[in-house]
């Protein structure tokens, strides 16, 4: 039996290495990672040739030992001497030991190298201190990891309760609004203008106000002018400069856009006031990849990036950076608790919420329906991928909350653009020319009146 040494790339390579050199029947004593690669310790059978040599070179030497001993006592015999028994008996041990000696190197090997196994296997177990930091570190990362996912899948199951009893409550009042709509006694082009608008899913509450607008109309070509700027004076804002300047904050619901928003305003205002003075933050959050997507952010804008875990950091990280431009990010994960503590713990700070144009009903009635928190503005992303604007533009009819720019484009040297009631109006209409042909050539007469008229 002999121990042999096997270095592969990793465990798989290694087995299979040792059966192609060794056999099906290999002993595999040990396997452990070695300068990230895998080393496997087995044991083989000594081949059978060299055991037949080694059977055959005992037996010479104990031929041999046989032969001296017979010569020994036939010296003494010729001599008419006695044989001492203490030759003899040490002629005899010298053959027994001859006999035995070729297995002892084997077996001694064998232990030697087991134990030297065991030694090496508790040397590597032992963890040096930085080991013992980068296990500790690990671990907490591990723990904050789980507590993110656990109140994020809490927060993802109570939003689909409050959809589908937002859901419910829609389908209700349609029920309820359907014996109203057919007294009105529309025309036919209307008629298919209202179910164009239930299709695509506007608003129960919106799609009544809007249907009782127009009810006296005959043609699209008169209905749709009116519904356009019906919902554009509904949702219209003063006017509001886009963020360049100050201590800013962002807060909104996971996935809604508040980085890469985070990121293009620190490009534009670096634009106007140097990347030099301009400093991002992360605050608190742990998510995965969130850390290194704001540095890159920040390297593309040329603005400094810091990070803070708590609100003790963050106050020496604004007493230290006062006068420059600060742009902070905050978790997605109850975004409304965030922001309110932040805004007691923080005076003269701006904390803007985010939302995307698509947003859910339940987020927008968190940020637009919330009386305990006072946003200074709203920031709406995602522009371009807009494909249900619906319930963002029944918030935004329903509350007067200023919204200080638009993100068209997810490209951070383009810069956010100061909101248009039009532009969202649009957007929400386009599924309706879908569904009506015949407005295309309307819209679009329309669309070259308002630009004459402007022009």
């Amino acid at each position: 039996m002999e121990l042999k040494r096997i270095i592969a790339r990793d465990s798989r390579s290694a087995n299979e290495k040792a059966i192609q050199l060794y056999g099906p029947d290999v002993l595999i004593i040990s396997s452990q990672r070695v300068d990230q690669q895998t080393e496997l310790i087995v044991a083989v059978e000594v081949s059978s040739e060299a055991a037949q040599d080694d059977t055959m070179a005992q037996q010479a030497h104990s031929a041999l030992n046989s032969r001296k001993v017979s010569d020994d006592l036939a010296l003494q015999s010729d001599q008419n001497e006695p044989l001492p028994f203490a030759r003899v008996f040490q002629n005899a041990s010298a053959q027994a030991a001859s006999v035995s000696e070729p297995e002892a190197p084997a077996t001694r090997n064998f232990q030697t190298g087991h134990t030297g196994l065991q030694g090496r296997a508790a040397a590597t177990e032992r963890p040096t201190p930085s080991a013992l930091a980068l296990q500790e570190s690990a671990q907490a990362l591990a723990v904050q990891t789980a507590q993110h996912e656990h109140q994020r899948s809490q927060e993802i199951v109570a939003m689909l309760r409050e959809e589908m009893s937002a859901l419910r409550r829609e389908f209700a009042l349609s029920i309820q609004m359907q014996p109203w709509q057919q007294m009105l006694g529309l025309s036919p082009d209307i008629q298919r203008l209202s179910i164009a608008m239930q299709e695509v899913g506007m608003p129960v509450a919106l799609r009544s106000l809007l249907t009782d607008s127009i009810q006296c109309l005959q043609t699209l070509g008169e209905a749709w002018p009116v519904l356009k700027s019906m919902l554009a004076v509904a949702i219209s804002r003063a006017e509001m400069k886009v963020p360049d300047a100050g201590v800013h904050i962002l807060c909104g619901p996971s996935g809604a856009g508040k980085t890469s928003m985070l990121g293009r305003l620190a490009h534009a205002a670096a634009q106007i006031h140097g990347a030099d003075k301009q400093v991002m933050i992360s605050y608190g959050d742990q998510r995965p990849g969130v850390w290194s997507q704001i540095q890159l952010l920040a390297s593309q804008a040329g603005a400094s990036c810091l990070r803070a875990a708590d609100l003790a950091m963050l106050q020496a990280l604004l007493d230290d950076l006062q006068g420059r431009t600060i742009w902070i990010d905050t978790p997605g994960t109850d975004f409304v608790g965030h922001a309110q503590q932040l805004k007691q713990s923080f005076s003269g700070v701006d904390i803007h919420a985010v939302l995307p144009v698509d947003a859910t009903v339940t987020s927008v009635q968190k940020i637009l329906q919330s009386s305990n928190t006072r946003w200074s503005s709203l920031m709406l992303t995602k522009v371009d991928e807009a494909a249900y604007p619906w319930p963002l533009i029944k918030g935004l009819c329903d509350q007067s909350l200023s919204v200080s720019c638009m993100g068209e484009d997810s490209r951070i040297h383009v810069p956010p653009l100061a909101f248009r009631a039009e532009r969202l109006v649009d957007l929400a209409m386009m599924p309706l020319q879908a569904l009506l042909p015949e407005i295309q050539p309307i819209a679009v007469t329309a669309k070259s009146s308002a630009k004459a008229l402007h022009g």
